[in-house]
């Protein structure tokens, strides 16, 4: 596996993850009404969000490379 495919599968794999924590944090937020686990669901949620717009640039560059 190159290094290229590697990073798209990590940016990609933890996404996945990102979005698995936050919709965790906001199913613990529905039953225990806990704030911090709001917060954490937001703060996954724009984790995810951040690296979308990461790998869509990175993927793109990566795209340029020989």
């Amino acid at each position: 596996m190159s290094l290229r495919a590697f990073h798209i599968v990590f940016v990609i794999v933890t996404i996945v993850l990102s979005l698995y924590v936050a919709l965790w944090g906001i199913r613990q937020y529905t039953q225990e009404h806990n704030a911090t686990a709001l917060t954490m669901a937001v703060l996954f949620l724009l984790m995810a969000i951040a690296l979308m717009i990461y790998g869509k640039k990175a993927f793109r560059k990566l795209k340029e490379l020989p």
